[in-house]
């Protein structure tokens, strides 16, 4: 009897020193994570910001190029929509993102885009829109939930639409082969229907083959790397640093580490993985991109806002504050849009950059190799 009453307290001695500081340290962490969502207020304009009524969570920053077409989409003017679509020539990204956003307003009402293709049967960009309107259609169908959270009915639904979606997305590769765009929304397919590994690489080919740095095709193939789709948390952070260390200078590929970061994140109820120091790293990374991408480069407001969310978690508040003013009045963006209520979380986060910032005396944000002159 004594034997096993030392080897029962001996066992009971080991699980504590290996339970208690991990209960301590999830407490702390808890602890912290609910003081950091008690609700602040400050004086936005106290601090050159946009009231929180003001802010537009559709869009990540302005663009109004892209007002005008969808509002002409919108009246029925689909030479005006098939105009801004063709100026953008063979910068792929920007042809990528402008056939996006009048895709979604096909998703609304597409009368104006089918008199376009009536009008110029086989044009490579009304087919494009096409293609990818039916993709966005299809992830409406299925709704933004996670998958515990939505009906057989959607995911039915979801999958019919995207296996209808792959034709038109071939029809529009054929009408432009040096695009890579009609290739792009294909990742959503492959994400979709399961696609294997092997199956989706050579779908990756076939876009890096026509542009190796495609910003949006990159985000979308993230999404398919990571664990909740078709991967796992090694696959999809090898693919962001991939990305990231292959991208020439002036790219904004810098980005892709930053998400997957984030998409760890939600896995990380403690964010635990902001104590890595790699996540450090990858913010000073995304920090030397910006200054050193093209300052008109439109994919610039997208990415400041997963890059002011990841400067708050480190604590990095005067760095943090700097990309909330940039930001301006938009929501639009990872990681707000990942919430059930966007603008409170946006809220939430820049209100507590600003709270902290002030707490520690306004300090001005670091210098930085290569910043420009004034930054």
């Amino acid at each position: 009897m004594n034997v096993l009453v030392t080897i029962a307290g001996a066992a009971l001695l080991v699980y504590a020193a290996v339970t208690v500081p991990r209960n301590i340290k999830k407490a702390r962490a808890l602890k912290a994570q609910a003081k950091a969502d008690v609700p602040l207020r400050i004086d936005p304009a106290a601090y050159g910001l946009v009231p929180a009524a003001q802010v537009d969570i559709t869009r990540p920053g302005p663009d109004p190029e892209v007002d005008a077409a969808l509002a002409a989409a919108r009246a029925g003017d689909w030479q005006y929509a098939a105009g801004y679509l063709a100026a953008a020539g063979t910068d792929w990204d920007v042809r990528g993102y402008r056939a996006s956003q009048l895709a979604e307003v096909a998703v609304e009402d597409d009368t104006w885009l089918t008199v376009w293709r009536g009008r110029l049967p086989g044009d490579p960009g009304a087919a494009l829109v096409h293609a990818m309107a039916l993709v966005k259609l299809a992830g409406d169908v299925r709704g933004s939930q996670q998958a515990k959270n939505t009906t057989a009915e959607q995911f039915d639904g979801f999958r019919r639409l995207l296996a209808g979606a792959l034709p038109a997305c071939q029809e529009a590769a054929r009408l432009a082969p040096y695009d890579p765009n009609p290739w792009v929304p294909q990742i959503s397919i492959a994400k979709g229907l399961g696609w294997s590994h092997d199956d989706f690489r050579q779908l990756w080919a076939q876009i890096t083959a026509r542009d190796p740095h495609h910003f949006i095709a990159h985000h979308a193939a993230l999404q398919y790397w990571c664990e909740k789709w078709r991967g796992s948390r090694e696959l999809m952070f090898a693919f962001a640093e991939q990305a990231a260390a292959s991208a020439p200078r002036g790219s904004l590929l810098a980005y892709m580490p930053l998400l997957a970061i984030y998409e760890q994140a939600l896995n990380d109820p403690d964010y635990s993985i902001y104590d890595q120091p790699f996540v450090t790293a990858a913010a000073d990374a995304m920090l030397d991109a910006i200054d050193e991408a093209h300052p008109g480069y439109f994919r610039i407001p997208l990415v400041r806002h997963l890059l002011a969310n990841t400067l708050f978690r480190l604590h990095r508040y005067a760095e943090a504050a700097e990309q909330f003013r940039a930001i301006g009045g938009y929501a639009g963006a990872i990681p707000w849009t990942y919430a059930d209520e966007p603008l409170k979380r946006f809220v939430h986060v820049r209100t507590n950059t600003f709270t902290e910032w002030e707490r520690a005396g306004r300090p001005a944000a670091p210098a930085r190799r290569g910043a420009p002159a004034g930054y």
